[in-house]
C-alpha cells in the first residue's frame, strides 16, 4: 500500500527542479483518486504541462529509486519553457 502524500511530492519535485521556484513556475500536485494516478501540474503563464504518475512510479520516486517519467516530463516543460521564454534563467 502506498504511503505517498501531496507536501512528500511537491518537495521532491521542488528539490529535483530548483528552476520552478527561481522562475516562479507554478506547481501543483493532486491524486486523482478515480484513475488512481497522481496529477502534477507545472504552468507560467499560458504554458502549462498536467503529467499523470502512477503510485509505484512515485513511490519508486520517492525513496530515491528512479524518477524517469516524471523528470522527463517535468524536465522537458522547463527546458522548453526556458527556451522559448525571457525571463527564465537555468
Amino acid at each position: 500500500m502506498s504511503h505517498i502524500n501531496a507536501p512528500a511530492l511537491l518537495a521532491t519535485v521542488r528539490a529535483m527542479y530548483p528552476e520552478i521556484g527561481r522562475n516562479r513556475l507554478s506547481l501543483a500536485v493532486e491524486k486523482d483518486a478515480a484513475r488512481n494516478v497522481w496529477a502534477i501540474r507545472v504552468a507560467k503563464g499560458e504554458h502549462a504541462l498536467t503529467t499523470y504518475l502512477e503510485p509505484q512510479d512515485v513511490d519508486s520516486c520517492l525513496v530515491g529509486k528512479e524518477c524517469v517519467h516524471l523528470s522527463t516530463q517535468i524536465g522537458q516543460f522547463i527546458t522548453n519553457y526556458c527556451n522559448d521564454a525571457k525571463d527564465c534563467s537555468l
